[in-house]
């Protein structure tokens, strides 16, 4: 398996009217787009207490990640998940890794 370089971190709060619930069944469904693509290592989801979501996804390298973000804003079928997204509170960035270490 490639090593990866880059974590793309996103965080946000669902607009008003969705439950935690909701957001977390809708935002799961991103999985299947986001694991096919090149480039792509691993995702994890989180929410906090006040209800922010946390969202951390591994690429092999920026060219992908940033590849992998402008198609699915340009795919049709992602619209209503992103939707559930409050887009004023919305932090998208990509942090190139220089240290790790696992157990």
């Amino acid at each position: 398996m490639e090593q990866a370089k880059i974590i793309e971190m996103v965080m946000w709060k669902s607009v008003e009217g969705i439950s935690p619930e909701q957001a977390k069944t809708s935002i799961t469904k991103l999985n299947d787009f986001v694991s096919e693509q090149p480039g792509f290592i691993a995702r994890k989801t989180a929410i906090a207490e006040d209800g922010k979501f946390l969202d951390i996804v591994y690429w092999t390298d920026l060219k992908s990640a940033k590849e992998a973000s402008e198609k699915a804003m340009k795919t049709e079928e992602l619209m209503p998940i992103f939707s559930t997204i409050d887009q004023k509170e919305m932090v998208f960035q990509h942090f190139e890794i220089f240290n790790g270490i696992e157990k």
